[in-house]
């Protein structure tokens, strides 16, 4: 690649392959767009791209970036558009960007599927039979059962987090305990900070 011409190409408008792929608030694919991307900012070492639809913003390295490509269908002398080959997908998730090294130079690369979390129902002795503390390496004493009401306090005050036993892969469960006057939760209390 020749990263001079790159850097002396400051509001070009180009196509990423392979193109930005956009989440939604749980991290799923949503369809795929090819939107145009306009070249600002080139240093010796990076570009800033910026996308003309949605406007976000991403600098890209120079290792990130395979090749340049014209596109002369777009552009009559083939100077105003083209495609940049990279080597990173880019990922879009409301107003943040993030990206992750391809396996090959231009090819899409899925998105790290998002955790699923599912309520099991259980009775109050399911944590020490399932030798759940062991399973999440805690001591079983920082295990407990809660009214689901106080969780949301305890967990934004930092002293718990939900428990969460893992079913598979891409699945985690809370363990719901049916109880009066409201059900609990089991959550793992936390060390106190320093």
């Amino acid at each position: 690649m020749n990263w001079d011409k790159i850097t002396k190409a400051a509001n070009r408008r180009i196509e990423l392959q392979p193109p930005a792929c956009f989440l939604d608030a749980m991290g799923r694919e949503l369809p795929e767009v090819s939107d145009d991307w306009v070249i600002s900012n080139p240093t010796p070492d990076h570009i800033t791209v910026t996308n003309t639809r949605t406007q976000h913003v991403m600098r890209l390295g120079k290792d990130h970036i395979h090749h340049f490509t014209s596109n002369p269908l777009r552009s009559p002398d083939g100077n105003d558009h083209g495609f940049f080959t990279l080597l990173v997908q880019i990922y879009i998730q409301g107003g943040a960007v993030s990206f992750r090294p391809c396996l090959r130079p231009g090819e899409k690369l899925p998105p790290v599927p998002p955790i699923e979390i599912e309520d099991k129902w259980v009775d109050q002795f399911y944590p020490s039979a399932a030798n759940l503390a062991h399973k999440l390496g805690v001591d079983p004493q920082m295990l407990a059962w809660c009214r689901e009401s106080r969780v949301p306090s305890l967990i934004a005050g930092g002293n718990a987090e939900i428990a969460l036993e893992r079913i598979d892969a891409g699945r985690m469960c809370r363990l719901r305990l049916r109880d009066s006057p409201e059900p609990q939760m089991l959550i793992r209390r936390l060390p106190p900070k320093e």
